[in-house]
């Protein structure tokens, strides 16, 4: 090491020191002040328990008053330790040395998690990652550079970045970086184990993803994202972004997410809270679903009707879902719900307790009703006649009862010819002969899951509904697997900025779901954004999937790893053993978590229960399933969607397995769920989407030709 570097190195490590020292006085401070705030609500609590007679109204609201602060006050201090603390593990991950134009000195910027200030200079030690002139790290390399502040953009000359890591306040590494984020960090962070739960990655944002977290101006953000590129910590990011932007209209209040399941929710859960802001809510389209449909009719969930596909695959069903599935049928329904509120209505006389009013008033008191959707302008007649009509009867010294009231509500809604938007969504299908046979009920009193929200969708169309208006900006994760129709309810239960993000080549229903093309002519304002390379998997692991279902934009970073392995088994026990070896082998191996993805429940809670009994401690998560563990997982593909683990294992990758496009699906997210290794074993023919890794042995001359002709149309990236 030379006479500089080390001089340089000696800078860099007291700087460290005083920063830590900084800290651990701000700690100290904090934890005087929590202290402070439980004595003094303490104190209060006492002094009103023992002069609470003897105390005025006046007295009592003061102290009260004086608790509530003492209460904020400590529970904003503990909120802040929270982040003293993490800040003292690891108080900053760069630095960027930067020149403005027109000052004498270069300024040199520390990047951490969170800010921290010189309480005695008020200087600025760390700066957040979401600070503004934090994006010089993440978006330029060395050279002309600018930024944009609150008063104007800065321009100027970027001399220099660093990258650290340090870990327990202490320095393990550093080096300096030219070019934008060194991949010698990337290569680090990717290389390592997956934890249990998805970690902030604010140490390697890319340039790409940094322009998705800093979009402050769209009012829909729609983000395309291969498998691997890290969309859904860039979302989460993003909020983290825009809760730090807009802190004084924007709180994790008026944020919420809308997630496939709970299990996914959990695993992403921590994000935020590592960010330093509070947990935001969660939401799907079940709970949706549930609160509009409880009383009105059973119905089938989502999971139930990959659950009957992936069994079976009914073509009449497919039909009527492919039919469900198109922003052309939200035109069709919405246009039909129109035109049947005008022309359903069939105005007449209302006669009740020996009064009446005219089917002419009636028709004019429903006209002025015209804004508000059908059901609601019938209630709304209805109300305008009950106070005509009970004021004639009190005028004239009688009586009006409920029953009154009860009869003339009767007589409004006999004028239209629906009585409910559920017999308004079935007459949607008898009323045209083109659609007839579209709408199938699976029982008496359950309804097929492709009819749950366009059923939906008519009733917020048809009768006034509560919406979600706290809520100012939603998170739309997996969009792929939502039909138009959904974005339709969305879109008329939130009216907020959103982010929504998915892959496309990661959909659960062929049948049903949505492209970013699709999703954007709901939304014809968004603003369309796309991730292109993977950071999950290695090369190879990326290289076997992409010949499972090919996408041509994915751009794969170069870290190597163990060539995937498709095992041939003699018979299913031979299987069961080859799949305890590979997680005994996982076991011994530096790697964390395994993931045994299954195509479906079922198939897995079998495999779990073999497992069990042979004495492997794993985790089986089906769709009743609220938490996500770490170690060894078994579970479906569509359940593992979203999740990423060291290993994975992909049992019964034969023919009759997988067979059609919708196994293809599940076949291609089991295996991009791997980060390190992956392992998938058969017993019988391999699958048709998994010829290309059959052994040079086991092919035929003819295979073998197909095999080459295809692999020179396939380069990864």
């Amino acid at each position: 090491m030379t006479d500089v570097q080390s001089r340089d190195e000696e800078r860099e490590r007291r700087y460290l020191a005083e920063t830590v020292r900084l800290l651990t006085i701000e700690l100290e401070r904090l934890s005087a002040s929590i202290d402070k705030s439980v004595r003094t609500v303490d104190e209060h609590k006492q002094y009103m328990w023992d002069n609470l007679r003897d105390m005025d109204f006046a007295e009592k609201a003061n102290f009260r008053e004086s608790v509530n602060m003492s209460v904020v006050l400590g529970e904003h201090a503990m909120m802040t330790r929270k982040r003293i603390e993490k800040l003292l593990e690891s108080p900053y991950f760069a630095r960027v040395d930067f020149h403005r134009h027109g000052e004498p000195d270069t300024g040199t910027h520390y990047i951490g998690v969170h800010n921290l200030s010189d309480p005695e200079t008020q200087e600025i030690v760390i700066h957040d990652w979401r600070a503004p002139v934090s994006s010089l790290y993440y978006d330029f390399e060395t050279g002309e550079a600018h930024f944009e502040a609150p008063q104007g953009a800065v321009h100027g000359e970027i001399t220099g970045k660093r990258q650290y890591k340090i870990s327990g306040g202490r320095l393990e590494y550093m080096f300096d970086s030219s070019l934008s984020i060194g991949d010698d960090v990337l290569q680090r962070e990717l290389s390592r184990s997956a934890d249990e739960k998805m970690r902030n990655i604010v140490a390697t944002i890319q340039r790409e993803q940094n322009a998705v977290i800093r979009n402050e101006t769209a009012q829909v953000l729609i983000l395309q994202g291969v498998a691997g590129s890290g969309k859904t910590s860039i979302a989460l990011h993003r909020v983290a972004f825009l809760l730090y932007r807009f802190k004084d209209t924007l709180s994790s209040d008026n944020v919420m997410i809308l997630s496939p399941n709970k299990v996914f929710g959990d695993y992403i859960a921590n994000v935020l809270p590592e960010l330093g802001e509070e947990q935001i809510a969660e939401i799907d389209f079940d709970k949706i679903a549930g609160r509009f449909l409880a009383k009105v009719t059973g119905y089938q969930t989502f999971s139930e009707q990959v659950v009957d596909l992936l069994d079976r695959i009914d073509e009449a069903a497919a039909e009527r879902m492919r039919f469900k599935a198109t922003p052309e049928f939200v035109t069709r329904l919405d246009e039909w719900i129109t035109a049947r509120s005008h022309d359903g209505f069939a105005p007449a006389e209302i006669t009740q307790n020996r009064t009446r009013l005219s089917a002419e008033w009636v028709a004019d008191t429903f006209a002025e009703l015209r804004d508000l959707p059908v059901f609601t302008r019938l209630d709304g007649v209805a109300g305008r006649a009950v106070q005509l009509l009970k004021q004639q009867v009190v005028d004239r010294g009688g009586k009006w009862t409920a029953a009154d009231t009860a009869g003339v509500r009767k007589q409004v809604r006999a004028m239209f010819g629906d009585k409910d938007a559920f017999a308004l969504y079935r007459a949607f299908y008898t009323d045209d002969p083109a659609r007839r046979g579209l709408f199938t009920p699976l029982g008496r009193k359950k309804i097929e899951y492709a009819d749950v929200f366009p059923l939906i969708y008519t009733m917020i169309k048809t009768a006034r509904q509560d919406s979600y208006s706290h809520i100012r900006h939603l998170l739309v994760d997996e969009m792929q697997d939502y039909s138009p129709i959904q974005y339709a309810v969305v879109r008329e239960l939130f009216s907020c900025k959103m982010t929504i993000l998915g892959d496309s080549n990661q959909s659960v229903n062929p049948f049903s779901s949505s492209s970013l093309s699709t999703i954007h002519s709901i939304f014809p304002e968004a603003d369309c954004l796309e991730l292109c390379k993977s950071y999950r998997s290695t090369t190879e692991i990326t290289g076997f999937a992409q010949h499972i279902s090919r996408n041509d934009k994915l751009i794969p970073i170069e870290r190597h790893g163990p060539r995937p392995q498709v095992i041939a088994c003699a018979n299913q026990q031979d299987q069961e053993v080859q799949i305890l070896t590979l997680v005994k082998r996982h076991s011994h191996s530096d790697h964390q978590s395994l993931g045994v993805i299954c195509k479906t429940v079922a198939e897995a809670k079998t495999l779990h229960e073999t497992l069990s009994q042979a004495g492997v401690e794993l985790t089986f998560l089906d769709y009743d399933s609220t938490a996500f563990a770490g170690g060894v997982v078994i579970t479906s593909a569509h359940i593992a969607k979203g999740l990423e683990f060291d290993t994975v294992i992909v049992p019964h990758v034969d023919e009759e397995n997988y067979a059609n496009e919708m196994d293809k699906s599940m076949l291609y997210i089991a295996c991009t769920r791997a980060m390190h290794e992956l392992h998938l074993t058969h017993h019988g023919p391999v699958s048709r989407y998994l010829e290309f890794a059959k052994t040079p042995e086991s092919r035929t001359d003819a295979e073998t030709v197909e095999i080459l002709d295809r692999a020179a149309d396939v380069q990864v990236g």
